[in-house]
């Protein structure tokens, strides 16, 4: 039993240090564009591995387009982002809106088992 026990406790501490964890990477939390649209750049203090677009509400994420040398490019609806892994910049573009509807989607940057979400709305 006491073997069960220690092994059921080792599976735990896996699962617990494992598991993903939001953290300030010194990127803003909100970026806000215009019905216009046009492009931002964000810079934060922590450099990040990878990013992906989400809308939290549908539970859909972007999809990452053929990489022009070393930048790596996403494309979700009417958001793209475009960045060199390990670095502290992130470009995104936002397209007009015309909907008359503001809309929003997440940038979720991840360095390592920790990620940092930037919310993105647009009028």
């Amino acid at each position: 039993m006491k073997k069960l026990f220690t092994l059921f406790a080792l599976v735990i501490a896996v699962v617990m240090t494992s598991c993903e964890k939001e953290v300030d990477l010194g990127y803003p939390t909100s970026v806000t564009f215009t019905a216009d649209g046009g492009e931002k750049i964000v810079t934060g203090v922590e450099p990040f591995t990878d990013a992906h677009i989400h809308d939290y509400n549908s539970g859909d994420q972007g999809s990452v387009m053929p990489s022009e040398g070393d930048v790596d490019i996403e494309v979700f609806k009417w958001l793209k982002i475009e960045y060199v892994a390990h670095s502290t910049e992130l470009k995104i573009v936002a397209e007009p809106n015309s909907s008359g509807k503001s809309r929003k989607l997440h940038i979720e940057l991840h360095s390592g088992p920790e990620y940092h979400v930037v919310e993105v709305k647009q009028e």
